[in-house]
């Protein structure tokens, strides 16, 4: 009965271990503690990577990006970098199906896919990189943001802003 506790008290002490632990009853009596050898990871996460302005510049100019701006819609309506699309990100749930498409197409063509919003401050593009990153994509945000983009006089395209 000694023996139950203590061997559980190790069961216990090692449960924080990143590999799972089984108690193995060996041949003398005794029983041992092994780790338990998981299978690797089948469908592993994507990755959210920074960009700065000058690679995303030449993504944007030659065609080599898909791009979402994920500010609000009257935002996007009243400018944004040359075509992007909008993918809000307090509708992420009401867009992604139809974005899951998009970005498979621009992944398989060798495009990368960048996200931004106002700037550094702005937490929302980070917030949705995550969210497709979780769906096996690499991300990459434009930390700088549109602000970033605007400062340093760079193409942008106007819209009308939706009410």
């Amino acid at each position: 009965m000694k023996r139950i506790g203590i061997l559980f008290g190790l069961v216990i002490l090692h449960g924080g271990c990143a590999k799972p632990l089984v108690v193995v009853p060996s041949g003398d009596g005794e029983t041992v503690i092994k780790p338990v050898k998981m299978p690797p990871r089948v469908n592993p996460l994507g990755e959210v990577k920074s960009i700065e302005i000058e690679e995303f510049f030449t993504l944007q100019q030659s065609g080599g990006a898909l791009i979402y701006d994920v500010r609000k819609p009257y935002f996007f309506g009243i400018d944004r970098i040359p075509g992007a699309i909008n993918l809000p990100h307090d509708d992420y749930e009401g867009h992604v199906q139809k974005n899951d498409v998009e970005i498979q197409k621009a992944l398989k063509a060798g495009k990368k896919v960048v996200l931004y919003c106002f700037n550094t401050t702005c937490p929302e593009a980070r917030d949705v990189a995550r969210k497709l990153a979780r769906r096996d994509y690499v991300i990459h945000v434009f930390y700088q943001g549109i602000d970033t983009w605007r400062a340093a006089g760079l193409p942008l395209e106007a819209g009308v802003a939706a009410p």
